[in-house]
């Protein structure tokens, strides 16, 4: 059946191992906590740092995007899918769209999160740059005096 197949493409796309699934996490966090380090504080990292870590979370909106066509694809082909009348079907489908229509939640929220958290690196990147300018500067200007 075609929805079977679009499902399990779903499933497939997303990585899904029904016997491992595991739902939140922090792959995320975990990236963050390595190229930052850890020990003594926060600091922030080169800009170079800056840039993989933004790339890193670019990489995961993207999937996140991909995601959520599939999962757009998926709810069309239920809606339309030659699925019997009988109530069992017809709850069935019911049950399957509204696990996709969170599921797509779920990813709408993670790709709000990413997309805030690739703007709030950027903004932080920016003043590190400028302020490493203005350091710059005021060593020329003092070893040029």
């Amino acid at each position: 059946m075609a929805s079977d197949d679009a499902i399990d493409e779903l499933a497939e796309s997303i990585g899904f191992e029904p016997e491992r699934t595991v739902y939140g996490g922090s792959s995320i966090g975990e990236d963050m906590a390595a190229a930052l380090g850890t020990g003594n504080g926060f600091r922030f990292p080169s800009v170079e740092d800056a840039n993989k870590i933004i790339n890193s979370f670019k990489d995961r909106r993207d999937s996140m995007e991909r995601r959520k066509q599939e999962i757009e694809r998926v709810i069309y082909l239920l809606s339309y899918a030659p699925f019997s009348r009988d109530p069992v079907s017809v709850e069935y489908v019911r049950q399957a769209k509204d696990s996709l229509y969170k599921l797509d939640e779920l990813n709408s929220s993670a790709l709000k999160y990413t997309n805030h958290y690739i703007e709030k690196i950027e903004a932080a990147k920016r003043i590190k740059q400028d302020s490493e300018e203005d350091m710059v500067q005021g060593f020329d200007k003092s070893v040029g005096s």
